[in-house]
C-alpha cells in the first residue's frame, strides 16, 4: 500500500481537489474562472476517486514501470518519469469501478473536459458563454458521488454554505414532478398564440412597464417571447468593491420565482424553473455613497482629525 503523501495516494488528491475547490468558489458562478476551476477540480477529484479503489489504475497502461510506482516500488528504469492515464481513459476506468458513477455522470464529465480543453488550448470562451443551470446542478451531482466513494461528506470539498447550496441543486436536478412545468409553458403559449396581434401588442407593452429591473431579473418568457421578471435569492456572500463612485455590491442571485405579466405565466420554486430552462443564476448589483455605507459621520470624522497629532 502506497503512502498517503505519495503525488498518487487519494488522500494527497483530495487535499488538492479541497484546494482547487476553494480557488473555484472565490469567484461568482456566473465568472468564467469558476467553470475553468471547477474542471481542474473535477478531474483531480476523478483521480482520487480511482486512487481509493487502487492507486495503480492511475498508471498508464504503456509503460509497465508506471504500474510500479502506482504501487509505491520505485522503478529502475533511468530517468523515470510517471506518467498517469488521460482523463478520457480514466472516466472509463472509473464507470467500471465505482457503481453509483452512472453513465449520465460520464458523459458530464467528458464534456465538461473537453470545454476545459477548449478554453486551455484555443482561443474559445468556453466558460464565459456557459449558462449555469447547463451544467453546475450535474456538476455537483457528480462531485458528491465522488465525495461520498471517498467516504466524505460533500462538505469537506466545498465548504458547508457551498455543499448546502449544491444539495439544493442536486435535488432540483432530481425533482421528476418539476418537468411538469413544461406542459404549463406549451399551454401559456397555446393561449398566447390564438391571441389578436393588437391583444398581443398591449400585453408586451404591459410586460414592458411592469417588469423594471429594480424587482428582479429581466428575461424572455419562454411561452411568449415577451420581458418578464425572474427573482431569486441571494446565493453565498456578496462582492464589494469600491471605485471612485463609492461602494458596488454584487450579489449572485438563485432563481425563485418567474412572472410573466403578457401572457400569466408563473412559475415558483427552483427545481421548476431549472426544468423551465430558467435556472441560470443572475448578478444583483447594487451602488452605494461610500459615507453612507461605512455610516461615517463627516462631522465627527473632522473632529477627530483635529483632536490627533501626527507631527510627533
Amino acid at each position: 500500500m502506497i503512502k498517503s503523501n505519495h503525488e498518487w495516494s487519494k488522500d494527497a488528491l483530495f487535499k488538492k481537489a479541497q484546494l482547487y475547490a476553494e480557488t473555484m468558489t472565490e469567484h461568482e458562478d456566473t465568472a468564467w474562472q469558476f467553470g475553468l476551476w471547477s474542471a481542474f477540480t473535477l478531474e483531480i477529484l476523478i483521480r482520487s476517486a480511482i486512487s481509493a479503489v487502487s492507486p495503480v489504475l492511475l498508471a498508464d497502461s504503456k509503460d509497465w514501470n508506471n504500474v510500479l510506482y502506482g504501487l509505491g516500488i520505485p522503478p529502475k528504469k533511468p530517468r523515470f518519469l510517471p506518467k498517469s492515464a488521460s482523463i478520457t481513459e480514466l472516466i472509463v476506468r472509473l464507470e467500471e469501478t465505482v457503481p453509483s458513477f452512472t453513465r449520465e455522470h460520464a458523459n458530464f464529465c467528458a464534456g465538461h473536459f473537453a470545454k476545459r480543453n477548449s478554453e486551455v488550448h484555443g482561443g474559445n470562451l468556453e466558460f464565459e458563454l456557459y449558462p449555469s443551470s447547463a451544467w453546475i446542478p450535474m456538476f455537483f451531482s457528480v462531485c458528491e458521488t465522488l465525495v461520498a466513494s471517498l467516504g466524505e461528506p460533500l462538505d469537506n470539498l466545498f465548504g458547508k454554505s457551498v455543499a448546502d447550496r449544491a444539495r439544493e441543486d442536486i435535488a432540483a436536478l432530481n425533482d421528476v414532478n418539476a418537468k411538469s412545468v413544461k406542459g404549463a409553458i406549451e399551454g401559456h403559449r397555446t393561449v398566447w398564440i390564438e391571441k389578436t396581434d393588437a391583444e398581443r401588442d398591449l400585453a408586451r407593452k404591459q410586460a414592458e412597464t411592469a417588469s423594471l429591473r429594480h424587482y428582479g431579473h429581466r428575461i424572455d418568457c419562454p411561452a411568449c417571447k415577451s420581458i418578464a421578471l425572474l427573482q431569486g435569492k441571494a446565493a453565498g456572500e456578496a462582492r464589494k468593491m469600491v471605485d471612485s463612485d463609492g461602494v458596488v455590491e454584487r450579489q449572485v442571485m438563485k432563481p425563485e420565482a418567474f412572472h410573466c405579466v403578457a401572457c400569466g405565466l408563473k412559475i415558483l420554486g427552483y427545481s421548476k424553473l431549472l426544468a423551465a430552462g430558467l435556472g441560470d443564476t443572475y448578478i444583483s448589483t447594487s451602488h452605494y455613497d461610500a459615507m453612507e455605507y461605512f455610516e461615517i459621520d463627516l462631522d465627527e470624522h473632522v473632529r477627530s482629525m483635529m483632536e490627533d497629532d501626527n507631527n510627533e
